[in-house]
């Protein structure tokens, strides 16, 4: 049974949030139905779809579409709307990132993605891009930014330091990307979408834990996050906030209700009283040198493999466990 001295509130990019439980963005906060029920079912804040400087299709919401949608949102809930903004020149990020502010948005989620297959382009080049267009969003308005972050960067602390520095206030772990698959009736591409499952919640998870340490800004969850057991792990990493859609979408809005319950009931198991109290306590145990850890989590994982007698499920064994090496 919840207690009422159970506080789940917390604070994300300077926003006084009831809870963790943040709907991302997707097609569920399209519609102002969707986000009023959203909000009626524990939702502490949203973020609506991207805005896109170069649309990806003539279906795509327009600049004066999207304002209204923001609008609509500001008018119809009481919760923190976030817009997300998918911009492709320095200019536009900021000339957008100005209309979404005047058309009130709480905040702004940068969905930054720079992806070079040219073999002269340094990776130096790259982040540049980053931290350039976070330099120009948050000089151009006065609330808040926040960067989702894509998980290819070979130093990842160097680079959420320099987005702090540039003027991000927060950092989202880690976007998701849709790769395609092949046909092989047509040898042509399919693009199907794959919702994410709680086993990929562990990379985001890892590395909240290690930049909480390291780098004093808002971090928030993404990916893999469907129960309320995930919600406090990624707290205890030193998350602010998790972003759920996954899950809504397969089980619908009314789950949130479901992930705030076991969030609840996981923190009175624990004895916890209050987020605040326990966030980035799991984060301390983390020590030493990441790249060692990695290693030792690996030998310590084939250690615990008992492999079969028989010579040729032997190796069969063998290849399976090692294949994700490679």
């Amino acid at each position: 049974m919840n207690t009422p001295a159970t506080d789940i509130s917390t604070h994300y990019l300077g926003l006084p949030l009831r809870s963790p439980l943040v709907p991302s963005a997707s097609p569920l906060t399209e519609r102002i139905e969707s986000l009023q029920e959203m909000e009626r079912c524990g939702a502490s804040a949203v973020v609506l779809p991207s805005l896109f400087e170069e649309p990806y299709d003539r279906d795509a919401l327009q600049p004066a579409e999207y304002l209204d949608k923001i609008k609509a949102a500001r008018e119809h809930l009481t919760i923190p709307v976030i817009a997300s903004l998918n911009a492709s020149t320095l200019k536009g990020w900021a000339e957008y990132a100005v209309m979404i502010e005047k058309a009130g948005a709480h905040a702004i989620e940068l969905n930054i993605y720079n992806l070079s297959l040219d073999p002269d382009v340094p990776p130096a080049f790259i982040e540049d891009g980053y931290v350039n267009a976070v330099k120009a969003v948050a000089e151009a308005v006065k609330i808040p930014v926040a960067v989702k972050l894509p998980p290819y960067f070979t130093s990842l602390a160097y680079i959420a330091k320099r987005l702090k520095e540039s003027g991000a206030k927060g950092l989202i772990c880690f976007n998701r990307f849709y790769q395609p698959d092949i046909d092989l009736l047509t040898l042509g591409s399919t693009y199907t979408l794959r919702l994410s499952t709680a086993a990929e919640n562990r990379f985001p998870l890892r590395w909240i834990s290690l930049l909480y340490q390291r780098i004093q800004i808002d971090l928030a969850a993404n990916t893999g996050i469907r129960s309320g057991e995930d919600v406090l792990k990624m707290v205890l990493g030193g998350a602010c906030i998790t972003q759920v859609c996954s899950v809504l979408m397969q089980r619908g809005i009314p789950w949130l209700r479901k992930i705030e319950q076991e969030l609840r009931e996981a923190m009175e198991e624990s004895g916890y009283s209050s987020l605040s109290q326990v966030r980035g306590s799991f984060s301390s145990q983390v020590s030493g040198e990441p790249g060692e850890a990695e290693r030792d989590e690996y030998r310590k994982a084939l250690q615990g493999y008992i492999l079969s007698r028989s010579p040729d499920q032997r190796v069969l064994t063998t290849h399976s466990q090692q294949e994700p090496s490679s």
